[in-house]
């Protein structure tokens, strides 16, 4: 009975809340009151524990608290507020859908061109518009919807211990979501891409017969009459999809060599050739996309009078082409399956516009988007090409030992830019005044890796107050801008492991010859504006 008279008092206390104006008390302790309502039922962390479901009401500790709001399909809400003895906070949480990119295909088993199929992969793989990663869609979505953090509640700052414990939370909640999201998302995208995949490697084994223009031609006759001798085609379509050489023999009962090249290199020709090829190309990264040609070449007829001639010889492909390690391992292979590659991301933030002192001059940032930490060396082999790392290799450590040239055309093939001097600085400093995120209350050690022997794995310390690991230590970073002796030398910034704690400043930049590499120079990217 008693139980019962205590639920019952219990039970109309809840409800008396429910009615309570700012300042009420549950218990008379030394605590404030949250109150929650959220657009959807979600469920309630308090402090990084969860407390549990809206609506929610609950005595907390006097001092600041951090509460986050989850629920499936919603972005995470993550708060920082101060609690006061007797005071109701009250939040009506209005929580966004994360809604998941639809992308509809074809029924891609009816397409029989092999252009179409690499269009419906660029605008799955490389949309215009951002990161061209498999998942870049996803990771599109995710940076442009998710919430920003909040910015610090007065008297709070960036560099507040208050404040850092809410970030902490923030990032935490944000990688929670993301690998939420990103497994939903890519797995549409990925269902796709298989089926793309697929198609493509039925097509590979066939084989395509076209007209590709002649360039230039030679002949040296072997005979007296010009009927017999060696040709050389030199084949290129206005597409760049085809340049290939071609060298044989040409005998013919009363058609000469020259003749012939006179018929095929007219203005109005009067032959034309055909070039027979595998249905099946490389994808070759280069500076602003993929370049993507007919490798396997094994036939060659001209079209002349009515007649259809077939020439003995051999193609030769341009040394640059001919070189490549992966063009060798392809012509060496029959037709084969086309596997999807294994997906490869990195992590982005969100940088807010704002203006700060940059070289003693008030300077205004637009907002952009740049890589959290460093280029992974897995991100760089996956999307950028193969790369020696020397001793220091492993998919978490930061692709090293590039030279300004290699990480401008990384950042390129992933679809942005190194970042100017001003905005790396920018982001280093987190909305703080000063060139060092750590300048009060914090230690170096905490943010960056110095004075060490070897680069280590990202992301083995804490970030700045925008969620960014390393940018200070572990590897100096290229920016885009020029050094004294313009295009020659370039800046470094951040300094390294090899840095003394002296050198880890914002402000500081180390010139040096766009040719120069080493263990300790990497890079991350900047992608416009979000």
């Amino acid at each position: 009975m008693q139980q019962k008279i205590i639920s019952i008092l219990f039970a109309l206390l809840l409800c008396n809340l429910g009615f309570a104006q700012d300042s009420v008390s549950f218990s008379g302790h030394n605590t404030g009151i949250l109150e929650l309502q959220s657009s959807v039922p979600a469920g309630v962390w308090l402090n990084d524990k969860a407390v549990g479901n809206t609506p929610f009401i609950m005595e907390v500790p006097v001092g600041w608290s951090t509460y986050s709001l989850r629920a499936p399909g919603y972005w995470t809400e993550s708060y920082l507020a101060n609690f006061h003895k007797g005071v109701k906070v009250s939040h009506n949480v209005e929580l966004k859908r994360s809604e998941i990119p639809i992308i509809e295909i074809p029924d891609v088993s009816r397409i029989n061109d092999l252009r179409t199929l690499e269009t419906m992969y660029d605008s799955l793989v490389r949309p215009k518009y951002y990161v061209p990663v498999p998942d870049s869609i996803c990771l599109a979505r995710f940076v442009a919807d998710y919430p920003l953090p909040i910015s610090p509640p007065e008297p709070l700052n960036e560099k507040s211990v208050l404040y850092h414990r809410y970030f902490d939370v923030y990032i935490k909640e944000r990688q929670l979501s993301f690998n939420e999201w990103y497994e939903n998302c890519a797995g549409s995208m990925q269902k796709n891409m298989v089926a793309i995949f697929t198609r493509i490697a039925e097509l590979g084994s066939e084989h395509l017969t076209g007209y590709v223009p002649i360039v230039a031609a030679n002949f040296k006759s072997t005979s007296l009459n010009g009927l017999k001798g060696n040709l050389e085609f030199y084949f290129y379509s206005p597409d760049a999809r085809a340049e290939v050489a071609w060298k044989g023999t040409w005998e013919h009962e009363f058609l000469t060599g020259d003749d012939l090249i006179k018929a095929l290199t007219a203005s109005a020709p009067l032959a034309l050739t055909f070039l027979t090829v595998q249905n099946e190309t490389v994808w070759i990264p280069v500076e602003n996309g993929y370049s993507r040609r007919y490798y396997k070449y094994s036939g060659l007829k001209v079209s002349w009078n009515g007649l259809l001639i077939p020439l003995n010889g051999e193609f030769i492909l341009p040394d640059y082409i001919r070189i490549r390690p992966e063009v060798a391992r392809w012509l060496a292979e029959g037709p084969r399956e086309i596997v999807p590659e294994k997906t490869v991301y990195a992590e982005l933030a969100k940088i807010p516009g704002g203006t700060f002192k940059y070289k003693g001059i008030d300077t205004d940032v637009k907002p952009f988007t740049i890589n959290t930490s460093p280029i992974s060396q897995e991100l760089y082999k996956a999307k950028c090409g193969e790369k020696n790392f020397g001793k220091y290799k492993g998919d978490s450590l930061p692709a090293h030992s590039v030279t300004w040239k290699e990480a401008n055309k990384c950042c390129t093939l992933l679809g942005g830019e190194l970042p100017s001097e001003a905005q790396w600085e920018y982001a280093a400093r987190s909305g703080s005044p000063y060139p060092y995120y750590w300048a009060l209350g914090t230690s170096a050690k905490d943010y960056a890796v110095f004075g060490e022997k070897k680069p280590v794995a990202m992301r083995s310390k804490k970030p700045n107050g925008w969620g960014l690991y390393d940018m200070f230590g572990n590897v100096a970073e290229w920016v885009k801008d020029d050094g004294f002796w313009y295009g020659k030398y370039k800046f470094l910034k951040g300094g390294s492991y090899k840095s003394g704690e002296v050198s880890l400043n914002a402000e500081n930049a180390e010139e040096e010859d766009a040719r120069y590499w080493g263990t300790h120079v990497g890079f991350r990217c900047v992608y416009g504006d979000y």
